[in-house]
């Protein structure tokens, strides 16, 4: 016999607390009838002898507040419409409840398998089912006098047994027995996410092959195999794909997104290293200066809440569970919106599913938003997508190093600075090159190139360093007798710059759409502050901030006065792009160092654009020179 049960969650989009129904189905089948047997007749409940298998399946509710679940006390074939309420806050964290589970306890188990399914998403606003009376009471009740009983809800936590975590619905005493199942590199688990911006829903769907091994020999009718085949064509159900040749597979429109894992040690092991490094500053060897930055860059908590301040869905798909391949995915949907949108007659159509796939691939909570409100069909749209793919490609780095157990864990600040293979060298405030660096140079250039059109924050810098990477000089040592360096700005967010600095200033892999660079892809540098202090994307909530000054290899630039996407292909003779803008320092105000290298510090003249850009299309040309950890501080108006 395999039994299912379902759930469905219904996300609410109302702020007045709108009721959504959930669907839950069960059914039985007779022991060894397979998956085409006709079900078993009503009371019809042989027990398992053996071994079991449970499939579950439900939708899991994302910001539940209170839950009125129903309990099945028998098996027979049903379908009913429990009530649920939920509050209209989807960002702030739950303790999330289970709607329905049905428990089926083989005492006699030896070895066996069971398939996990679970779901969850919101439904169309329009195609809400009919409340069933008999709870209706309650619900409306909820705000007033009349208390509904409700079991208190219990806090749940991951649980990794194998390669993969249990689901956090799974019951105890199943997550006590079972594992995810593994088959030689196969890991039976998968995610799957489906977003369908025309129907206005959003949802995800999990499904797990859980097996265990006892002291008896393989019993009943439900083996290994049975499972993994049950497994397969349940995943081949929900997104047409085979489970074999799932990877590199495209999405299929009104179908689920399979979403590759990494399933590295990352889920206990980064908490552990990541609660260390902030709680072990006073211990490490590391000067302090140097730890604090270290902790900064470091700290997955910040990674996770910027990430989520411009939506995406942590929940769904973690941020120590992303893999190459899913940011590769979105790369390659963002190119195919970037052609739509270029193209002379603009598909509403094809730009809303093709929203819905990247939204499939790259998960993000919308709140209670209109989802029409979200399609991609704007070139600003496009961009702040793919920054938003650029900084989970630097997490994805991040995360990597962090969970990297080869290092000494005993100061695990230090260990984080050596994976970065760059030296790091605060300047010394007494020191005649912190004088020179700060005061009559790098404060300087900061303090003239802050544009006239920035004037929503203002700086303070908190610690500049003196940083080289090996190998960075002799790499650029073939282009310093081209002429032409100049020490430029690079700002980015916080998140990427573990990233960075472990791996370097990089270029855009080919599967990024070449519209979202103005000036083509290359490294994007500035000679105004405040034009790459925008890219940090501070806020209130996270002041801080880096920068780098680069010395860059310019040599002789192609000049442009407007955006040009192919500008990478350089014409003979020039080693770099200049966007030439409206604002530039003075030349005349330049200083030039001792070795040659131009720092464009002069107070800004108009131009004919706004600021000037500078781009180079070979990172051999970069070589980092400072960082600058800085403050925002933003203007309060009115």
């Amino acid at each position: 016999m395999w039994t299912a049960a379902g759930r469905r969650l219904h996300q609410q989009r109302d702020l007045h607390a709108i009721l959504r129904t959930a669907h839950r189905r069960c059914c039985t089948r007779p022991i060894g009838g397979g998956l085409d047997a006709p079900a078993a007749p009503p009371g019809d409940l042989r027990t398992l002898s053996g071994v079991g298998m449970l499939i579950h399946q439900f939708k899991a509710l994302l910001a539940p507040k209170k839950i009125y679940p129903w309990r099945s006390s028998h098996l027979q074939s049903l379908e009913l419409e429990p009530m649920l309420f939920q509050t209209p806050n989807p960002i702030k964290k739950k303790k999330p409840t289970p709607l329905f589970s049905i428990l089926f306890p083989n005492p006699d188990e030896g070895m066996s398998a069971r398939l996990r399914l679970a779901g969850g998403g919101a439904p169309r606003r329009d195609a809400a089912p009919p409340r069933p009376r008999r709870l209706r009471r309650q619900i409306m009740n909820d705000d007033g006098d009349d208390k509904v009983q409700c079991k208190k809800e219990k806090i749940v936590t991951a649980t990794k047994k194998g390669a993969a975590v249990l689901d956090q619905y799974i019951p105890d005493n199943i997550k006590t027995a079972y594992h995810v199942l593994q088959v030689g590199d196969e890991i039976y688990d998968a995610t799957m996410n489906q977003t369908n911006v025309g129907g206005n829903n959003n949802k995800f769907y999990i499904i797990q092959a859980l097996g265990t091994r006892g002291k008896g020999k393989l019993q009943g009718p439900f083996s290994r195999e049975q499972a993994i085949d049950e497994f397969e064509r349940k995943f081949h159900d929900k997104t047409d794909i085979h489970w074999s040749y799932r990877k590199g597979s495209h999405c299929y429109a009104h179908k689920y997104t399979w979403l590759e894992m990494d399933y590295g040690e990352a889920d206990k092991e980064t908490n552990k290293k990541t609660s260390s490094i902030t709680n072990q500053l006073e211990e490490t060897k590391l000067e302090t200066r140097t730890a604090s930055f270290i902790s900064l860059v470091c700290d997955i908590s910040m990674m996770k809440q910027q990430m989520v301040e411009i939506g995406y869905n942590a929940d769904k798909l973690p941020l120590g569970k992303l893999s190459k391949s899913t940011i590769l995915k979105g790369y390659d949907v963002l190119k195919r919106i970037s052609n739509v949108i270029s193209g002379a007659d603009t598909d509403r159509t094809q730009l809303e599913q093709l929203t819905g796939e990247f939204y499939s691939v790259i998960p993000h909570d919308f709140g209670f938003k209109k989802m029409s409100e979200f399609i991609i069909d704007t070139p600003q749209k496009l961009k702040a997508k793919l920054e938003m793919v650029e900084a989970l490609s630097e997490i994805e780095i991040a995360i990597k190093l962090l969970e990297d157990d080869s290092s000494d864990q005993d100061d695990p600040l230090y260990a984080r600075y050596k994976q970065f293979c760059c030296d790091f060298t605060p300047l010394e405030v007494d020191s005649e090159e912190y004088s020179m660096a700060r005061e009559r140079k790098i404060k300087t250039y900061l303090t003239n190139t802050h544009g006239k059109t920035h004037t929503g924050y203002t700086v303070d810098i908190v610690q500049i360093f003196k940083v080289s990477r090996p190998g960075e000089m002799e790499r650029f040592q073939k282009f310093a007798s081209a002429g032409n360096r100049m020490l430029l700005w690079h700002g980015s967010r916080l998140t990427n710059w573990a990233g960075i600095l472990s791996q370097g200033l990089r270029i855009a892999p080919p599967e990024a759409p070449i519209s979202g660079f103005m000036f083509g892809k290359g490294v994007y540098f500035a000679d105004m502050f405040s034009k790459s202090a925008n890219y940090c994307c501070a806020s209130e909530a996270c002041k801080s901030g880096v920068l780098l000054l680069c010395e860059v290899a310019l040599g002789e630039m192609n000049e442009l006065l407007y955006g040009d996407f192919g500008a990478d292909n350089l014409p003979n003779g020039k080693l770099s792009t200049k966007g030439v803008g409206q604002t530039e320092p003075n030349i005349a105000e330049s200083k030039i160092t001792d070795d040659g290298m131009v720092i464009p510090l002069g107070k800004p003249e108009k131009g004919s654009l706004m600021y000037n850009e500078y781009i180079v299309y070979n990172v051999d040309q970069i070589r980092m020179r400072y960082i600058l950890n800085v403050n925002f501080n933003f203007k309060r108006w009115g």
